[in-house]
């Protein structure tokens, strides 16, 4: 029996012949023709007919084996290919080798796609002895399922059937030789899609901002992944490319390999302090801070703000002034007042004139001077306003008024009925114009010599509440004459201005809800402030105007319980006082408002602090009061001392200078203070 097509597939034989390879079936076919030409190897007169039946493929291979089963050592297989049909048979002729044994072992082996393909499914094995003559058959049965026919067998597991390595046994394009591709499918039967050529690269995205650091290829986005990379610091979500460097902390904010590139560390720079220094991170990260260079040591700078010249007020720290015409050097121990400043000589008026630290050096304070019944025994003073460096001064009243001239010693009362009034304040300019204001709203102004007697006095219109005037201030202007202002207990503030005889001249500018008592300034509008007490709560307040005057700021002063304030005096554009009931003066500092001074003390057995009747500061360790305990006070920057008691209660202070002032009181008592020369330094 003879399969030749199939014999040409698989053909299993030993030559005899060297010139015969195994297997070969054209050289078998020589051999049967020409046995002397291979006798000397192969026995040619029996063989074994190989058969292998397979079904469910039409491509692969068959490897035929045949192993001397006497000797292990002699084997010798062929491969055998499908003939591309199914189902089907291929077949092949065993002969052995002269010195072999006539039984052979002989197995079949399936391969998937060709004879070069992986070995599936286990190796069919059969023991046969080779007959002496013909030929003795031994079949092999194989079964495996490729449905797609692409040459790889199904790796489903079922029951008689080879399993393969095709993963997909329906879709041609999935076998173990395909390209791994991303298309949601394992291509080629190996670790899904692992192994695919076009995978996408994604980055691990711990601190979960949309930007990544570790590169991970995949063809579909992980979990915890981005599109974007470079992050170069994944544990902080603040940190990322594209953004701006945020934080000068040494670190790169942004990913662009460069630390706090935004924040110019390193460069040139000046301090609050003016020092000169490298700009270095600060402790908030988002800051930085200019880094003194070594040598630049800040200092004390000081400036004038009393006027005086000198500079002794502390402008700040640095290693320049923080204002122009600061000095490093301080040139007054008080910038309060312009009566104390370094090498100032010394005066003999309870203050530190020349900055040594003691007060009154070599001199002896003068004794107080006190003029009683000036006017008459038995008439009230209630203001004195002095001028031409104290030498003159004007005292008013009710239905008083009166003129002092020191260097032609006298008093001139003027009796007119335009002068006699009840007067409540007085205020003089330098020329010797006075200004008196009083009760039911009636204002007054004269020279002490125009050769008249009479005063020129308008009266405002009055209501219900009455305007009765308490205290007035002026501005001087020695071309145009002085504007004054006067304020009212119904709250009212009137301005007056030259030639005070029109019917413009006289006008209210604001009405506050307070019962006014006194007002002081400067020489400026701005610098003007009334003092008295709230109509609303009984509070002392003050009132600030503003540049024109029509509008005026109020200010608490802060005081502890309500107190009844009567008196204020500005000493410049830094310090300002107001007095009042209990023996209350309160301290306007620049900047910081109003605070209280420690409380004038008890005296004379009284029960409570005497009342202040009027305030006068030379300096903010030079405060004089006058109170209704008849006495004279003063504060040397901590502490009140009664310098001087009168006989009578006074009521008002005036003066140019701390060596040169004076009171006023009732029973037209005056006292005066005057020192003698300032000590040479």
């Amino acid at each position: 029996m003879s399969f030749p097509r199939l014999r040409a597939a698989l053909v299993v034989f030993v030559l005899a012949s060297a010139a015969c390879t195994d297997f070969d079936l054209e050289k078998q076919k020589l051999c049967k023709q020409f046995p002397e030409r291979c006798d000397a190897m192969d026995d040619t007169s029996g063989a074994l007919n190989v058969t292998v039946g397979y079904s469910g493929f039409m491509r692969g291979c068959v490897t035929v084996t045949a192993t001397d089963a006497d000797n292990a050592s002699n084997t010798r297989s062929l491969d055998v290919a499908i003939p591309g049909k199914a189902p089907g048979t291929v077949s092949a002729e065993v002969f052995r080798k002269k010195d072999w044994g006539r039984t052979l072992r002989v197995t079949a082996q399936l391969r998937e796609l060709d004879c070069s393909g992986p070995a599936v499914g286990a190796a069919q094995e059969a023991a046969a002895q080779v007959p002496a003559e013909g030929t003795l058959d031994v079949a092999f049965t194989v079964r495996a399922v490729d449905e797609d026919g692409d040459g790889y067998f199904s790796s489903a597991d079922a029951a008689g059937v080879v399993s393969g390595t095709d993963c997909n046994d329906r879709d041609s394009a999935v076998s173990p030789s395909a390209l791994e591709v991303c298309n949601g499918k394992d291509d080629n039967c190996t670790l899904g899609e692992s192994d695919a050529t076009d995978k996408q690269v994604w980055y691990t995205d711990a601190d979960a901002d949309g930007y990544g650091s570790l590169r991970v290829e995949s063809c579909v986005q992980p979990v915890g992944a981005v599109a974007v990379g470079g992050d170069c610091n994944d544990a902080d979500g603040q940190v990322r490319p594209g953004r701006t460097e945020f934080r000068c902390d040494g670190k790169d904010d942004n990913c662009n390999g460069m630390n706090d590139e935004d924040f110019s560390v390193g460069y040139d720079c000046i301090d609050v302090q003016k020092c000169v220094g490298k700009t270095a991170c600060a402790a908030t990260p988002s800051q930085v801070v200019c880094t003194r260079l070594p040598g630049q040591d800040p200092v004390a700078w000081y400036v004038d703000v009393d006027g005086d010249g000198s500079k002794g007020q502390l402008a700040g720290v640095g290693c320049e002034s923080p204002v122009d015409g600061g000095v490093a050097q301080s040139e007054d121990c008080d910038e309060s007042s312009v009566y104390v400043r370094n090498g100032l000589a010394e005066s003999c008026d309870r203050l530190d004139n020349n900055c040594s630290g003691g007060v009154d050096e070599g001199c002896v304070l003068p004794d107080w001077a006190t003029d009683a019944g000036v006017l008459g025994a038995v008439d009230s003073l209630k203001s004195i306003a002095l001028y031409d460096d104290g030498q003159k001064g004007w005292l008013a009243g009710p239905n008083k008024l009166a003129h002092l001239d020191g260097t032609n010693p006298g008093i001139k009362e003027f009796t007119d009925a335009s002068c006699r009034k009840s007067w409540n304040a007085a205020w003089v300019a330098q020329d010797g114009r006075v200004f008196v204001v009083g009760e039911d709203g009636w204002l007054s102004t004269r020279r002490p010599v125009d050769g008249s007697e009479q005063c020129f006095t308008p009266q405002v219109a009055t209501d219900k509440n009455n305007t009765d005037f308490n205290g007035v201030f002026g501005i001087d202007d020695p071309v145009s004459g002085p504007t004054v202002y006067a304020v009212a207990s119904n709250g009212k503030i009137y301005r007056w201005s030259p030639p005070y005889n029109g019917a413009n001249d006289l006008a209210e500018v604001t009405n506050v809800l307070a019962n006014l008592r006194a007002i002081g300034g400067l020489k400026t509008v701005s610098s003007l402030v009334a003092v008295g007490v709230s109509g609303v709560d009984g509070k002392a307040r003050a009132y600030r105007a503003n540049s024109t005057g029509s509008t005026w700021t109020e200010e608490s002063l802060n005081a502890p319980d309500t107190e009844f304030v009567r008196a204020v005096h500005v000493l410049n554009g830094q310090y300002a006082y107001a007095a009042g009931d209990k023996g209350r003066v309160f301290e306007w500092i620049g900047g910081a408002g109003w605070h209280a001074l420690p409380q004038l003390p008890i005296t004379n057995g009284a029960t409570d602090a005497p009342q202040v009747m009027d305030v006068l500061a030379f300096s903010k360790n030079g405060i004089y009061a006058v109170t209704s305990a008849n006495t004279i006070e003063f504060f040397n920057g901590s502490a009140w001392t009664t310098v001087h008691t009168a006989a009578q209660p006074l009521r008002s202070l005036d003066g140019p200078r701390p060596t040169r002032f004076a009171a006023a009181g009732d029973r037209s008592t005056v006292v005066n203070f005057t020192a003698p020369a300032p000590v040479a330094p």
